[in-house]
């Protein structure tokens, strides 16, 4: 059986993974901050339509009967 190939990383490598990252990861506050707009904006949309859906469920409601009566 063969010995299993080993690699070897260094400090020096890590280090420089992790500014590398740092740096990727620097404008990532701003689109938090923006995506957290766009949810509440969603939210505020969906409880309008379910409140418009409530609205005209019972104007439904009370105008059917009498169309058929």
């Amino acid at each position: 059986m063969s010995p299993e190939p080993t690699t070897e990383i260094t400090l020096r490598e890590v280090y420089d993974a992790v500014l590398e990252l740092k740096g990727e990861l620097a404008g990532t506050p701003s689109i938090i901050a923006d995506h957290e707009t766009r949810i509440r904006k969603l939210e505020a949309l969906v409880w309008k339509a379910a409140g418009a859906a409530m609205v005209i469920g019972a104007a439904l409601g009370w105008l059917v009967p009498l169309l058929l009566a």
